[in-house]
């Protein structure tokens, strides 16, 4: 994306992306027999990486904000977890782009793994309910699912790099610059 993208360009694609990847992760969540993506977990992740700024730290603290909120209990946690997650983001997208599905990888990885055990760690430290299990129960049914979970999140960034593709895409100007230009014109052309 370049850095002249305006804040009204910004606010039209982060707004409905996060009210539609709300409600499509709260809905399927709820009724679906198969592993979903984390989106309110890859949208401040992706966010960060794709544009230059804080982007990614404003939309990590909405996020964790509506994960504390549906959790119906301790606000804070999730948005210190968001804006961390962008920070991170923030920090791995680095310079250019030639590397962006390996630190996207080794950062999706990384975070899924953290993110999962973490919330595995204080489900079984601080239980929503009535619940008797032993440690090693809840981290071998953290392991069992960490694949499919990670498959899930690995094919949700995929779909929100798309997104975010078509929708910072800028044609190419005249004076012979890129056709996509990212971050601020640090794509080179070969």
């Amino acid at each position: 994306m370049s850095l002249e993208t305006g804040l009204r360009r910004r606010l039209l694609v982060y707004g409905p992306a996060l009210l539609l990847l709300t409600l499509l992760q709260f809905q399927l969540s709820v009724s679906a027999a198969f592993a979903v993506p984390d989106f309110l977990f890859l949208l401040p992740l992706l966010a960060a990486m794709w544009t230059p700024g804080y982007d990614g730290f404003v939309l990590g603290l909405a996020a964790g904000f509506i994960r504390d909120f549906a959790a119906g209990r301790g606000y804070g946690p999730g948005m210190l977890l968001g804006m961390v997650l962008a920070l991170c983001g923030q920090a791995a997208a680095g310079r250019g782009w030639q590397q962006y599905l390996s630190r996207l990888g080794i950062l999706l990885f990384l975070s899924t793994v953290f993110h999962d055990g973490l919330l595995t760690l204080l489900a079984w430290f601080m239980p929503l309910g009535i619940q008797t299990g032993s440690l090693a129960l809840a981290l071998k049914l953290f392991i069992y699912g960490l694949p499919t979970r990670l498959l899930a999140n690995l094919a949700g960034a995929a779909l929100l790099s798309g997104l975010f593709a078509l929708a910072f895409y800028s044609r190419k100007k005249d004076d012979g610059s890129p056709a996509i230009d990212f971050r601020g014109g640090e794509i080179q052309d070969a």
